[in-house]
């Protein structure tokens, strides 16, 4: 099976019809392999918006994509959809993280009344496998395009990213440059109800400890320096999407914030421990 990746840009717009924004889709692009991951083909199209009639001028900036341009193409959503539905039959479709796919099934839903596009059958998430693969693991972060291409020493030209060929290309780079079989194989989703359940669930914090999916005996803290068990020594207090405490080390001695937070996902629940150390100031002589 080849492997499409996909790379979307897109304009935040007003609908009058929807009255609310939309990010209407204005640039296509995407590049194929083949199973031996040779680049066998590629695609871009622009799209003249039928939601909005102007440009976000951030959008003008980031992608240097003009009004003049979307309007002289003359393609429309459905059009570019149904030539690139061609384009990527039978492959697994890429994107770098999750918004681009979420952006094109909302188009899909607004245009065609259907938000689950018959092209997508597998699916995997770039920006997931690229940082599993070199175990980037900072916490509340995810790594960009340029930063991963930069790690792997990719060469690419700046002033030409934003664009959807472009960022698809150096996707499709640093894919290659990563690949393992089997960790992409683990990755793949199947496109069936279950995946458009998983993608569609918003990952959220847990910021109330009284939520019966709080694990009390999870509100701990480790010493970062001996590993011991910290003294808690206040009620644990919600802060920063977590819950936060004072602490001591009854060893070390070293007072502390400890942070835990707890992160529903549609996997079940994720829990993270973080602990630093606090300044004291040094006591002023009494005279």
């Amino acid at each position: 099976m080849d492997y499409v990746i996909l790379d979307l840009e897109w304009n935040g717009t007003f609908s009058r019809r929807r009255k609310k924004y939309v990010n209407e889709i204005i640039d296509i692009g995407a590049v194929k392999l083949d199973e031996s991951l040779t680049v066998v083909d590629s695609y871009s199209m622009l799209i003249t918006p039928q939601i909005g009639k102007k440009l976000n001028k951030y959008v003008q900036e980031l992608t240097h994509i003009s009004i003049d341009e979307l309007e002289s193409a003359q393609h429309t959503f459905t059009h570019a959809l149904s030539k690139f539905s061609e384009f990527a039959e039978n492959s697994v479709i890429l994107t770098w993280g999750t918004t681009d796919i979420l952006t094109l099934m909302s188009n899909c839903e607004y245009f065609l009344h259907s938000e689950r596009p018959e092209f997508l059958q597998y699916y995997m998430d770039l920006q997931d496998y690229c940082q599993k693969r070199l175990s980037l693991t900072n916490p509340g972060k995810q790594a960009g395009l340029t930063t991963v291409a930069q790690l792997l020493e990719i060469e690419f030209n700046e002033e030409e990213m934003h664009r959807a060929l472009a960022d698809s290309e150096l996707s499709a780079k640093c894919f290659v440059h990563l690949f393992d079989k089997n960790v992409a194989d683990s990755l793949t989703y199947k496109c069936d109800d279950s995946f458009y359940r998983r993608i569609a669930f918003k990952n959220h914090y847990i910021t109330d400890i009284n939520n019966p999916l709080i694990d009390r005996s999870e509100l701990y803290a480790l010493c970062p320096e001996c590993g011991e068990k910290m003294q808690i020594r206040s009620q644990w207090q919600g802060k920063n999407r977590g819950f936060r405490a004072k602490a001591i080390c009854p060893k070390c001695k070293v007072p502390s914030l400890a942070t835990v937070r707890f992160k529903k996902k549609f996997d079940g629940l994720e829990i993270k421990h973080f602990v630093i150390p606090i300044e004291e100031k040094p006591k002023e002589d009494s005279k």
